[in-house]
Order: C-alpha cells, then sequence, then structure tokens
C-alpha cells in the first residue's frame, strides 16, 4: 500500500511513495486555455498542492516526478523559471516592512535568473514592472504564481484603514502585471473573492472559481478514491463490518463511500450545480486514522486544530453571525447572485456568501437558473464545526 500525505510538495508523492489523486489532465487543460486566472478555495482544499505541481511541471517537465501520470507523455513545453509569493510570507500589520519583504523576494528573483539591468524600485508594483520589462527585452517569460493573496486582507478585516491601504497596494501589483508578454502563466489562489473595489479590478485576471471545467481540480471526487485508495477504502469497510478485507464486497465498498461522503464530501464549486468534492484534508486524515487504529472513526479532521480560518477570526471582531441561529443541518440559506457573484470589500460582504468562501456553506442550486443562489451545509463534519463557530460568537457577546 502507498502511503497517503496531506503534503503541498508535488516532488515528495514521488520520493516518497505516496499516493498522488492524479490532478494533471485539469491542469493541462488550464494551462492550454488560460493565461491569468484566479480561483477561491476554502483552506485544506489542495490549493497550495495545485500551485507547486503547475511550479514542478513548469521548473523541470514531466520526467521524472511525473511519470505514470496522465499528462507525461502529452506535456511538450519548454521549461520556465517560476516566480512563487506566498503571501503568508508577508507581514499583514506594516505596509512598509511588508513592501519591504515583497521587494526582497522580487528581487532575489531577478538575481537568481540573471536579468540583465534589473533594479530594485522603492515600490514592489514598480520592481515587478521593472522585472517584466527588462525581461521582455531579453524575450524572455516566467511564471508566476501567488499563494494566499488574500493574507493582508482577511487580517485586516477590522482595520479598515490598513485593509484599504493592502487593497490599494494590491491592486497597483496586479494592475502592472496586465498584457505583460514576460508572463507566460498566471495563478493566483486565496480562500476568498470579491469584486467591487477589489485587488483585481481592472486586471485581466479570469475568475474560474465556480467554472465548471476545473470544479473538481481541487477536492477528491467519489471515483478518485475509489480508485486510488481502493485499499484503504476496503480496509475500513472490513473493519467498519467484522469481515476480513477479502470479504469486503462491492455493496460494503459504495456503503463506506456514502459514509464518508456524508461526512466529509458535499461540496460544489460547479457554477451548474452537477460536480461534487470530498475534502482532501479529512479524507487523507480518516485513512490514517484508519490504518493507525485499526477501527473507523468519523472524527473532524477539517477544524482538529481549533483554529478558525483567519477571515473569520478578523471578522468576527466586528461582525456577528446571528443570521445562522437555530441551525437546521438541512437549512438552505438564500442569497441574490449578484450578491454571491459580485461580493464587494471584505468589510462588507455578505456573511452567508463570507461562510460559503470559508466552507462552511456551500452551492445549493446552479448559478445560471435563477437571480437567487441556494447556499447550505456541506456535510456532517462542518455541520458540527459551524456549531463550534455559532457557540464561539455567542459566548464572546
Amino acid at each position: 500500500m502507498k502511503n497517503i500525505s496531506n503534503t503541498g510538495s508535488f516532488k515528495n508523492f514521488n520520493l516518497n511513495n505516496q499516493i498522488y489523486v492524479d490532478k494533471t489532465e485539469y491542469i493541462y487543460n488550464l494551462l492550454n486555455w488560460e493565461a491569468r486566472v484566479f480561483i477561491s478555495r476554502p483552506r485544506r482544499f489542495g490549493k497550495s498542492l495545485t500551485l507547486d505541481t503547475i511550479a514542478t511541471l513548469f521548473e523541470t517537465g514531466v520526467d521524472p516526478y511525473f511519470k505514470g501520470t496522465w499528462i507525461y507523455d502529452k506535456w511538450t513545453e519548454s521549461t520556465y523559471p517560476v516566480l512563487r509569493l506566498n503571501f503568508l510570507d508577508f507581514d499583514n500589520s506594516s505596509l512598509d516592512l511588508y513592501k519591504k519583504q515583497l521587494n526582497s523576494k522580487i528581487t532575489d528573483f531577478a538575481n537568481k535568473i540573471d536579468v540583465k539591468g534589473y533594479v530594485e524600485k522603492t515600490e514592489p508594483e514598480d520592481s515587478i514592472d521593472h522585472l517584466l520589462e527588462h525581461l521582455e527585452w531579453e524575450d524572455r517569460q516566467i511564471v508566476l504564481l501567488i499563494d494566499e493573496y488574500d493574507y493582508q486582507l482577511v487580517s485586516n478585516i477590522s482595520n479598515e484603514e490598513l485593509y484599504k491601504q493592502f487593497q490599494v497596494e494590491l491592486q497597483n501589483i496586479y494592475n502592472n502585471l496586465k498584457d505583460k508578454f514576460a508572463i507566460k502563466f498566471l495563478l493566483i489562489t486565496g480562500v476568498t473573492r470579491t469584486k467591487n473595489s477589489s485587488a483585481f479590478s481592472g486586471t485581466d485576471i479570469n475568475d474560474i472559481t465556480n467554472y465548471s471545467p476545473y470544479s473538481q481540480m481541487m477536492g477528491f471526487t467519489r471515483e478518485e478514491i475509489k480508485k486510488y485508495y481502493i485499499d484503504y477504502l476496503k480496509l475500513a469497510a472490513s473493519y467498519e463490518n467484522n469481515c476480513s478485507v477479502d470479504d469486503v464486497t462491492d455493496d460494503k465498498l459504495e456503503s463506506m463511500l456514502d459514509k464518508l461522503e456524508e461526512q466529509y464530501g458535499g461540496y460544489c464549486f460547479d457554477e451548474f450545480y452537477k460536480k461534487k468534492v470530498f475534502n482532501t484534508w479529512s479524507v487523507n486524515s480518516f485513512f490514517q486514522s484508519v490504518m493507525s487504529n485499526k477501527k473507523v472513526e468519523f472524527c473532524e479532521y477539517w477544524d482538529e486544530d481549533e483554529v478558525l480560518p483567519s477571515v473569520l477570526v478578523n471578522y468576527l471582531k466586528t461582525h456577528d453571525l446571528s443570521v445562522f441561529e437555530n441551525l437546521d443541518k438541512d437549512k438552505i440559506f438564500k442569497v441574490t447572485d449578484y450578491d454571491f457573484k459580485f461580493p464587494p470589500a471584505l468589510t462588507t460582504i455578505n456573511p452567508k456568501v463570507l461562510m460559503c468562501q470559508t466552507g462552511y456553506l456551500t452551492l445549493r442550486s446552479s448559478l445560471t437558473d435563477s437571480n437567487i443562489v441556494a447556499l447550505g451545509i456541506p456535510n456532517a463534519e462542518i455541520y458540527k464545526a459551524l456549531n463550534k463557530l455559532l457557540a464561539t460568537n455567542s459566548l464572546k457577546k
């Protein structure tokens, strides 16, 4: 049996004989059809792994790490330098320190790939513009991958002045990425997404958060779990039914998948409300527990460290979630499609939309059928997590 890992490093799957749920067909299509994209997903959904997979593909090509994957005999692109910016690495309380750290990262990259004539500027947006300008003069291209783009914003929901300062700074940076020849491919990820007054306003960055072709690029499908985790699935079914692995029938496997879906599935990021996924972290943690404890326990893994998404921690400092009182696990919450598709700044976002972005709610209707969008609780794990959140919010009053 291959090992299970929650790593965000693609190379580790190959080096450590770990299960990799092959998402390279989605990545191949993404890289062929898109040039500058943004995708939002809740935490622990594989955003960092997706970025690292793309980075590895561009930096090394398919050998040796992609052997055995769908993309292996199809990818023919040359390698490119990859500038990775994880905004968790940059300060969130001082704009000046943030600029200094970001500038340093850009300059280190420029020096590493030997960009002739590059000079660090005072403002990061000018530094990156200068970098891209010189790369174009040299007829060179890079790949730009940005993770947790919203870290500085979500950290300052309760500090409107600093929030606006970071928002302007981010918008300046993204405006300077528009129509740049030197960018071969750009992918930005984060937890939250806003439209009005957003960091991406006026850019050419395409929001594919709910675009159906990529709705299962992150997260596991039922079929993927059955294919890649079959040995662990059989083991769990054998413990659940007090039988040997050899005596596990297809019906027992399907029953175990049903229970997994009830606990950790039910998420929908598909605009047509057809394709759903399981949370990757929770599924991996469940099977690791089965292997270690030799029994089936449906524990709460998504928030097992009892650390709320930082956006909610800061949101609750100045807002409440009374709208979620008297929770029914099957309750449907309704918002207008405009609120859902074009949320304003995080300081004024509809709380139900924010709860959806952070993973406590998910789509329960198509985004194309009417001007009302239905949202609901994805699964039993999140229902328990949401009750904890509400209890915490009530106690602080």
